[in-house]
């Protein structure tokens, strides 16, 4: 018996540019790049992991932008390692990626600096069409304080 694979090379080539479209959306996050964001995301995107815990889903670029800046507004660094990334020539337009995330949060209400980092992991799935990103779905989970 023999396996012939019926996925094409283009498939693959689009598998490939999908996932280095998902790293571009992490590479945004951990290097400040608000600007990329422009280039990945489409006008029409949804965050449907922006409803649980903003109360509504985050809607195209400025929508990511919004979700970035509350992100700067709160923290004082992070940083998110992509540790699996997943997609099949079964369904190309979407990826899965396990990520892990070290938060470091801004000083207090009361001025006192932020000492202990917040480890958060959590796996996301986004869908990609045209070379954009369309939605994203998260699933979060808080590890226990660090200092």
């Amino acid at each position: 018996m023999y396996y012939v694979s019926i996925h094409t090379n283009d498939t693959m080539s689009q598998i490939q540019l999908n996932k280095e479209i998902i790293q571009r959306y992490f590479e945004a996050y951990n290097n400040k790049e608000e600007a990329i964001f422009d280039e990945i995301i489409a006008p029409d995107y949804i965050d449907h992991g922006q409803t649980a815990y903003m109360g509504a889903p985050g809607i195209g670029v400025a929508g990511a932008k919004n979700d970035f800046k509350k992100s700067l507004d709160k923290l004082d660094d992070f940083n998110y390692v992509v540790e699996a990334m997943i997609a099949s020539p079964s369904y190309p337009d979407l990826v899965g990626t396990y990520w892990k995330g070290s938060l470091t949060p801004k000083a207090t209400s009361s001025g006192t600096p932020q000492t202990n980092k917040i480890m958060v992991r959590g796996i996301s799935i986004y869908r990609i069409q045209n070379g954009k990103m369309v939605e994203t779905w998260h699933v979060v989970d808080h590890l226990p304080s660090k200092t």
